[in-house]
């Protein structure tokens, strides 16, 4: 491989990884249950919306 192949490719894994952690950190600070359409409403959480779908 050359010289510039190398740093292609090393610049595209630190690019392609550094999305998925900064990702992975979104999603720890801003879990699923506290965001999105429905996040703050009361009676939002998955067992009282389990409860609904057996009625």
């Amino acid at each position: 491989m050359s010289g510039i192949a190398i740093i292609m490719m090393v610049l595209f894994i630190v690019i392609i990884w550094g999305g998925f952690v900064t990702a992975l950190v979104n999603l720890s600070n801003n879990p699923d249950e506290s965001a999105g359409e429905l996040g703050q409403y009361a009676a939002t959480s998955n067992e009282e919306l389990a409860a609904l779908e057996q009625q």
